[in-house]
């Protein structure tokens, strides 16, 4: 080296001592970061996603665009989207990431700057730490939308990463859709069985009732029977009436008057024949009161029994409706797209920073030593 050129040990001590400090402290640390981000640190892309949660009662009621835009009567809860963007940011996505994609065999490749490359033998936690530090989301709380970004060091392999946490999320979605639809109907479900076994149990009682008495309707029956004797002894006296009257005017032996009363006998007759059934029922122990009785207690049952099953049906289907509206669907308008250039690490930016950085801590720690002077001197 030239002794032009030639820079001794006895050169620096002869440089003023704020002015190496300077050189050490922020000309040096602004050189270093010009070097890594100007030929060293690795072009970094970021494919960007846009996706929402809307349930099927925001897109029946205001359509596709008010469901996207959050412009529809109802909303979805902001606690659905929390629930899937914490996921996105979970131990269990970055595994099936890795499973899929072979994340941790992309970020620890060597064709990636040693500075930003994961290591290879990083822990779990370390892996989730840099995977964080890859993948972004932001949530819209006016919108309700999320927006995705993902950093690779390939522009093909972040639009597949992107495009992999949508398609798990909506898988998310979709699992806890299927949830909520069995949590919200296994009750009424549970209700109709319920109802459907006390209707069975009804009407078998019913049908013994009807085997043990031989009778269908014991009620119906005892009105009939007893419709039957009031209709008899109504013709009886309308006839005895008749031939009272007959007989204040003709002789006893007349035709008519025989025809008469060969009606009030027969018509006798009959009612005694109905009186002597209802006995005979009676021995037979087919006594009218008790079976109504014990029929009524059974008719009841099984009745509140179908009115309790019509109830339990209009309530399943009900809650069916209800599952239906609180469905969720995970609504990408923004797919992820193929990044043409990286536009990361921002590397001008990124070199200021550390030049501005390095004077502010140059200056601080300059007035720090000056203050310990001056107490120095006093």
């Amino acid at each position: 080296m030239s002794e032009r050129f030639r820079f001794s040990t006895t050169d620096w001590a002869k440089l003023p001592a704020a002015f190496r400090v300077f050189l050490v402290t922020v000309l040096l640390p602004t050189l270093l970061a010009a070097f890594y981000y100007g030929l060293v640190a690795s072009d970094r892309y970021v494919s960007e996603a846009h996706f929402a949660l809307r349930s099927s009662s925001d897109i029946q009621v205001g359509g596709i665009l008010d469901s996207v835009f959050g412009s529809a009567g109802g909303r979805t809860s902001s606690e659905d989207d929390s629930i899937v963007n914490d996921y996105i940011m979970s131990l269990d996505m970055l595994q099936k990431l890795d499973q899929a994609l072979d994340l941790r065999g992309h970020y620890s490749s060597d064709k990636i700057d040693i500075l930003s490359r994961l290591d290879a033998d990083a822990s779990q936690e370390d892996f989730l730490k840099y995977y964080q530090d890859h993948v972004e989301v932001q949530f819209d709380t006016d919108t309700l939308i999320t927006t995705l970004r993902v950093r690779a060091y390939d522009p093909e392999y972040a639009r597949k990463v992107a495009q992999e946490i949508i398609n798990l999320s909506e898988d998310l979605v979709n699992e806890l859709s299927v949830r909520i639809t069995e949590d919200t109907i296994k009750f009424a479900r549970k209700e109709v069985d319920l109802s459907e076994e006390r209707v069975r149990k009804a009407a078998n009682a019913v049908t013994a009732f009807r085997t043990q008495s031989r009778t269908i309707d014991p009620s119906q029956e005892t009105t009939a029977v007893l419709g039957i004797v009031t209709q008899l002894e109504s013709n009886l006296a309308a006839a005895k009436a008749e031939l009272i009257q007959a007989m204040s005017y003709m002789k006893p032996d007349s035709a008519q008057v025989q025809t008469l009363r060969a009606r009030v006998e027969a018509l006798k007759k009959q009612v005694e024949d109905e009186r002597e059934r209802i006995a005979d029922s009676s021995a037979k122990g087919k006594d009218f009161t008790s079976l109504i009785d014990s029929y009524e207690p059974l008719m009841l049952e099984k009745t509140l029994a179908e009115q309790r099953y019509s109830s339990s049906l209009t309530s399943l289907e009900v809650a069916r409706a209800e599952a239906q509206r609180k469905q969720r669907y995970l609504i990408t308008f923004v797919l992820p797209q193929l990044p043409d250039d990286a536009v990361e690490p921002k590397r001008l930016v990124a070199v200021i920073s550390v030049f501005f950085g390095a004077m502010l801590l140059y200056g601080i720690a300059g007035l720090i030593w000056a203050a310990i002077k001056d107490h120095m001197r006093m």
